[in-house]
């Protein structure tokens, strides 16, 4: 398995054979149904969660959204609620899915590298520990493309099935330096991508991914011709853009787009 849009493609096409059955399947359909991408013990079990989550039941597979139902409403130790501000339709499964996030180990820097060093030189049995160890980072990436026009559980899901097939690719290769820079430009492509494609449905012609073009041919531009990076002001000059959009848009770049210091940050 290592055509991430074609595993995504197929994933989104289970979920749809299951609803059509309804929204059962059986974990011998579900192997069948994948049996050309090779998957592991461990990345069939992924599979499930994610069919999970999109309310899909899996005969045999422990369901996590019916375990987390009986602690719904469980208030924190520090008795505070820790999705203040959510929107109803959001808060009761981010609620629950974060309580259970809080019960996953926590690891060092040092342990993450660790890690990530042994998925770099092929070890499989590490791949759903990195998983797990990311998903924390995955809800917070999330949380930056709220509000766009895609609910937050929809991001969620999708940013942790594109963390699956991230990880799989990067198992083995040996040319990737960073892994971390590597889980989270894939993350926030795939994110870019669901908001972009809700504002083209809304008929949108200026869609996220228009616009960190439009400003990256820009910062090329200006830089050949004034032999330095524009700053945020010169790029919202050019691009007829506001400073905000300008700030928001090299951030979802994942420092892909440089710009210039302002004279008062010097």
């Amino acid at each position: 398995m290592r055509d991430q849009n074609e595993f995504m493609k197929q994933m989104l096409e289970l979920v749809e054979l299951a609803k059509a059955n309804d929204s059962r399947i059986t974990k011998e359909e579900v192997n069948g149904f994948c049996s050309d991408l090779e998957l592991t013990a461990s990345q069939l079990k992924l599979v499930y969660d994610f069919l999970d989550e999109h309310n899909i039941e899996v005969a045999g597979h422990k369901s996590k959204k019916k375990a987390a139902k009986k602690t719904d409403g469980f208030q924190t130790s520090e008795g505070a609620d820790p999705d203040a501000g959510l929107n109803t339709e959001d808060s009761k499964y981010i609620r629950v899915y974060r309580q259970e996030l809080r019960g996953l180990p926590e690891y060092s820097e040092e342990e993450r590298n660790q890690l990530y060093d042994k998925l770099l030189s092929g070890d499989e049995t590490v791949m759903h520990t990195v998983i797990e160890s990311y998903l924390k980072r995955v809800v917070t990436l999330a949380g930056k493309y709220k509000n766009r026009g895609v609910p937050l559980e929809d991001l969620i899901q999708e940013g942790n099935l594109t963390l699956i097939t991230a990880v799989d690719m990067l198992c083995g290769n040996t040319d990737v330096v960073d892994v971390k820079k590597e889980l989270d430009r894939s993350i926030r492509a795939r994110l870019i991508e669901l908001a972009d494609s809700q504002m083209e449905s809304r008929g949108q012609e200026n869609t996220i991914l228009a616009k960190t073009n439009l400003i990256h041919e820009a910062t090329k531009v200006l830089a050949e011709e004034w032999g330095r990076l524009a700053t945020v002001a010169e790029l919202a000059e050019y691009t007829k853009m506001t400073e905000e959009e300008i700030r928001m848009y090299v951030e979802l770049s994942l420092e892909e787009i440089k710009v210039g210091k302002e004279t008062n940050e010097l």
